[in-house]
């Protein structure tokens, strides 16, 4: 803590002539008294610093004696000694292990250089430290304010950051590797935080260049996954240790088996033959216990260990234990200190073998891990029963087998009495109890309590009483009563009751199948399915007859286009969500992707189908009542007859598969009706087509003027209005936007459709669809325009002056795009406004070609076009300025640019709205 003073700096700094002083001895006393002050204040920050450190190091000291000889969850040392279990740890190694007195020590290190060469800080841990900060580095004040948790058995390496720091260190540690590598086929890399990242990232890289498969399993505990990732990333980790005694109560042990588990939650969604990249958590390898573990028998109660391990067993990982755990040794293995040696396997006195504590029940409870892994019950589910009852479920989401494990556990002594477990309702046929099994002993013969270690060997408890039974009848259980029958032909829930013999300690494994009219039902499904890659099946069959109008009401139509149908459907609506934005499949798909893509499963629309069958009641009857898609909609009921008599869990997955199929066999046949342009494109472009379908439909409230009765072929299919006898064209409009512009007057507007018909409906091949929109438009010409909104031709504005120019252009590309696409121009134009004044004239009784109706376009602007908007005023339009409704128009014979419009009047589609002045 020695400082300096630089004098000749603090004179220039406090030595200077100052006016209200008179002597200069006043201003050597002045500048003396201004250097004092500045150094006590530098004084105090030190002081305050070393305070701090200070009252930190006790603090620390204080809680170290309290965990080692008081905490429940720590050794308990019974006596004060030196140097087995000092008041505080020792942060050093001295030479040749020697115990000196403190006083002794610091002689020896500030007169002693050999000895001091010798003197070696111990490693160890900083809780909610940075894993990244070497804590022993110059200037860091770990050691001084006994931040570190010591580990007495490691030396804090210095390895530096680069190479060149400690080459022996780093040559020796290398060699070290390579031993490894080229023995063993993985490593633990122990305490892996607290390894230099670089210098980790090198020696694993070296062992990979000897072993590319060498395995890294990491004791990883920065706390933080930013952090953890980091060192995942950089060191190649396969896996993170993880270990079970870590959870302080049943419920956290249950959230850690879901956290390690690769699986997804029961009822999950297939997942997409193309999968997003999406972050994974680290892969772990989950323990019930490890080797610097403290012993859980200490810790909790001998009755913890069956549960614990059942409870890893279950998780869909992998899982390891440490050798003691199965032979209940009742106290920890220090791997340092512990000079005895383990029994060996045998048959003879002092030898274990499987009859020895829970060794059997440990081997069923890893057969049972690995046949769960190999036989695909890749979906788990953590419950609770009761505070101290878990249930634990895994299962097989194609055969819909499940495996429940249910563990009484028992974090504390259990005393004479417990809590009551709740009842358990099972839907499904009770197959076997795969095990049970229990630790108990009375509580005069408390094992522990009366254990003696061998001095010769690593024994364990020997009065604990077993019960373990394999392939258990149900009404042989010692642990379960079954209150309903277990017939296949009881379709009820079968209700599991848990008698006093399932004591804390205890565990019971049940395979679980579902009901036989259940499988049926599955199979039918499946058997539905199997429909959609076969040609000539029945769906198949039924979507081959489907136009693209009758695709656009299957996958789309939105509010307002239903509505005009006059069918009282319109789009469906899931409570706490909304409304879709389609009454199409097109709407439930898209929920189904975003739910599929993070496993949503307490998503609205989930729970509306796990609550009833309205959704699939709706899908089905509103494609019924309408003649070309009757036939699809008869398809869906049947099939949903199927999904409803299923497990109120499993409707969503298989409404899922169905829809999502049948969705994308839909786009496929609308694909297959487009031109050979978009057949052979890319995915994006037919998807890009799919707007062709989407905005393109029959709206019965934004029905086109009909076209010229002496139309030739091809003609618009034509039905009578049963009511008015009206005969009614079946033309499709192109809607101008969703949701606002989908009906009544605000759907059809020429400037819309004739900027996006070239990419719509002539590149998508809908040749006809394309001819009878602009021979429907021609006919509504008038002063040499064609109306911006349409209304059926009746009530139209003329207050586009670009409209018709669009038009000649959608013409033009007719022309060039379609076959023969030039005999257009010859096609009846039946004209409902021969002239400027006339009014709206029945159709067919001035009938004008094509080329004709071009021509007089072309006529009317070379002429000057100027006109007033019929019915002007604050009806027709309530935001138009008076001035706006005047329309001028016509083009420049010099540079044939069009002219005309004005300020109060958006007559292109670049002008801003009317009303901005």
């Amino acid at each position: 803590m020695k400082s300096f003073i630089d004098l000749d700096l603090a004179e220039k700094i406090y030595f200077y002539k100052r006016e209200y002083l008179s002597t200069k001895q006043e201003w050597i006393n002045e500048a003396c008294n201004q250097l004092r002050n500045r150094l006590n204040y530098l004084n105090t920050i030190v002081c305050q610093k070393l305070n701090e450190n200070l009252t930190r190091a006790i603090d620390n000291c204080i809680a170290s004696c309290r965990y080692h000889f008081f905490s429940y969850d720590g050794p308990k040392y019974k006596i004060l000694s030196l140097p087995s279990t000092p008041f505080v740890g020792n942060y050093f190694y001295y030479p040749n292990e020697e115990f000196k007195h403190p006083d002794e020590i610091n002689h020896l290190i500030e007169n002693d250089l050999h000895y001091q060469s010798f003197v070696m800080a111990h490693n160890g841990w900083i809780i909610n430290d940075d894993p990244l900060r070497n804590f022993a580095d110059e200037g860091q004040e770990s050691y001084l304010r006994r931040d570190i948790l010591q580990w007495s058995d490691l030396i804090k390496l210095r390895f530096g950051t680069k190479y060149e720091d400690c080459p022996s260190l780093y040559n020796y540690m290398k060699e070290y590797t390579r031993l490894i590598a080229t023995t063993f086929h993985g490593c633990r890399l122990d305490n892996c935080h607290s390894t230099p990242l670089w210098f980790a990232q090198e020696m694993m890289d070296y062992a990979r260049e000897i072993n590319p498969n060498f395995y890294i399993n990491a004791e990883l505990s920065t706390g933080n996954i930013t952090s953890d990732v980091r060192f995942i990333n950089r060191i190649g980790i396969n896996s993170i240790l993880k270990e079970s005694h870590r959870a302080f109560d049943p419920y956290e042990l249950g959230q850690m088996i879901s956290l390690v588990s690769e699986s997804d939650p029961i009822g999950s969604f297939n997942k997409s033959r193309i999968c997003k990249l999406l972050q994974t958590k680290p892969y772990a390898w989950f323990y019930d216990q490890t080797h610097d573990n403290p012993c859980q028998i200490e810790r909790r109660s001998v009755e913890d260990s069956i549960t614990r391990s059942a409870c890893v067993a279950m998780a869909n990982c992998s899982t390891g234990s440490n050798r003691g755990y199965d032979e209940l040794i009742p106290h920890h293995i220090d791997v340092v200190h512990e000079t005895r040696f383990y029994s060996k396997w045998g048959y003879q006195n002092k030898q274990i073998n499987e009859k020895t504590a829970i060794i059997s029940i440990k081997k069923s409870l890893n057969k049972l891990h690995m046949d769960l892994f190999q036989q695909g019950f890749t979906q788990l589910m953590v419950d609770q029963l009761s505070t101290s009852a878990l249930l634990i479920t895994r299962h097989n989401p194609e055969t819909h087998k499940s495996v429940l494990l249910i563990s009484h556990t028992s974090f504390f002594q259990p005393s004479g009495k417990w809590e009551y477990i709740n009842s358990l309702s099972i839907e499904g046929v009770i197959d076997d109890i795969i095990l049970e099994a229990s630790i108990n002993h009375p509580q005069e013969r408390e094992p522990v309590r009366n254990f003696q270690r061998s001095k010769e060997y690593i024994n364990g408890l020997e009065q604990t009483k077993i019960y373990f039974r394999e392939n258990v009848l149900i009404e042989q259980s010692r642990c379960i009563r079954l209150k309903s029958p277990n017939s296949p032909d009881y379709i009820g829930f079968r209700t599991i009751e848990f008698t006093n013999e399932f004591r804390p300690g205890s565990i019971i494994a049940l395979q679980i199948s579902v009901l036989p009219q259940i499988r049926q039902s599955i199979i039918n499904i499946k058997q539905m399915i199997k429909q959609f890659s076969n040609s000539t099946s029945q769906f198949n069959k039924i979507v081959k007859n489907l136009t693209l109008i009758d695709l656009e009401r299957v996958l789309y139509r939105t509010s307002a286009e239903e509505q005009s149908d006059g069918k009282s459907f319109d789009v469906y609506i899931i409570p706490d969500y909304g409304k879709l934005n389609y009454c199409g499949l097109q709407a439930i798909i898209t929920i189904l992707d975003q739910i599929r893509l993070f496993n949503q499963l307490k998503h609205p629309l989930v729970l509306n189908l796990k609550q009833g069958n309205w959704l699939m009641n709706y899908i089905s009857n509103r494609l019924k009542i309408y003649s070309n898609t009757k036939q699809l909609g008869e398809w869906y009921d049947n099939v949903f007859r199927y999904i409803n008599s299923l497990s109120r869990l499993m409707i969503p997955i298989y409404f899922d598969l169905i829809i999502r199929n049948s969705y994308e066999l839909l786009l496929e046949h609308g694909s297959s009706l487009m031109s050979s342009f978009i057949r052979q494109s890319s995915i994006f472009i037919r998807s890009l087509a799919q707007t062709s379908i989407q905005l393109i439909s029959i709206v019965p409230n934004s029905r086109l003027p009909l076209l010229s009765p002496n139309l030739c072929e091809p003609r618009p299919f034509e039905e009578k209005n049963e009511q008015t006898f009206e005969i009614i064209q079946q033309i499709p409009s192109l809607a101008t936007g969703f949701p606002y512009f989908a009906s009544d007057i605000w759907r059809n507007s020429s400037r819309n459709t004739f900027t996006s018909l070239r990419g719509l409906l002539l590149l998508t091949g809908r040749y006809e669809e394309a001819r009878y929109l602009i021979l429907s438009y021609g006919g509504c010409l008038r002063h040499g325009l064609i109306p911006n909104l349409l209304a059926d031709g009746k009530i139209s504005r003329f207050n586009s002056r670009d409209s018709v120019w669009w038009w000649l252009y959608s013409v033009s590309n007719y022309t060039n795009i379609v076959p023969d696409g030039y005999k257009i121009l010859s096609d009846k134009v039946s004209r409902l406004y021969p002239t400027h004044d006339s009014p709206i004239q029945p159709v067919g009784s001035h009938d004008q070609f094509l080329y004709d109706v071009i021509h007089e376009v072309l006529r009317c602007h070379l002429q000057l076009l100027s006109f007033r908007e019929r019915g002007a005023g604050h009806s027709l339009d309530s935001n138009m300025n008076d001035e706006g409704f005047n329309n001028q128009i016509g083009v420049d014979s010099k540079t044939g640019f069009v002219f005309g419009g004005n300020r109060w009047n958006c007559g292109t589609w670049m002008d801003k709205m009317g009303s901005s002045e």
